[in-house]
């Protein structure tokens, strides 16, 4: 009976040890997916690679803004894209939010395309100007352009 329990003892330790280490994953994987406390901008590229010359969609989004608020009315929207030599080039649109205030609309998302015809690793993110002088940063997304041989 003495090794019965101990093997009962000693199961119910693993198990308890799975629980609390599942428990942790999980918790951390929570954590990873949650979405913004607060206002945010998002990028996505398609393509992520491709031969040159390659055609990309940048679409980017607010995320966290009501609609009707009056410091992205109109934001400033930037276009960011540096490669190993440095920055290569930035679009930037100004902010211009003309409308009274029970007529703000906010836009939330943004597109832009791209071509690319110089094979290298290029970096790419949205920058989003409020009208306060602030500034939103977006993740940055990776694009590898293969030239031609």
């Amino acid at each position: 009976m003495p090794t019965s329990r101990l093997t009962a003892a000693l199961l119910a330790g693993s198990l308890i040890g799975l629980t609390v280490v599942g428990a942790s994953a999980a918790g951390k994987k929570q954590k990873e997916e949650q979405p913004p406390s607060g206002p945010a901008a998002r990028l996505s590229v398609s393509p992520r690679h491709g031969f040159r010359p390659l055609t990309l969609t940048l679409s980017g989004a607010l995320i966290g803004v009501e609609p009707g608020d009056p410091e992205y009315c109109h934001a400033g929207i930037e276009w960011e894209a540096r490669s190993a030599q440095g920055l290569i080039t930035t679009s930037k649109e100004d902010p211009r939010c003309l409308h009274p205030p029970e007529q703000v609309s906010v836009q939330l998302g943004f597109t832009k395309v791209v071509t690319l015809d110089q094979p290298g690793t290029y970096v790419y993110r949205l920058i989003v100007h409020r009208r306060d002088g602030t500034r939103l940063l977006s993740n940055t997304q990776e694009v590898k352009v293969i030239g031609n041989q």
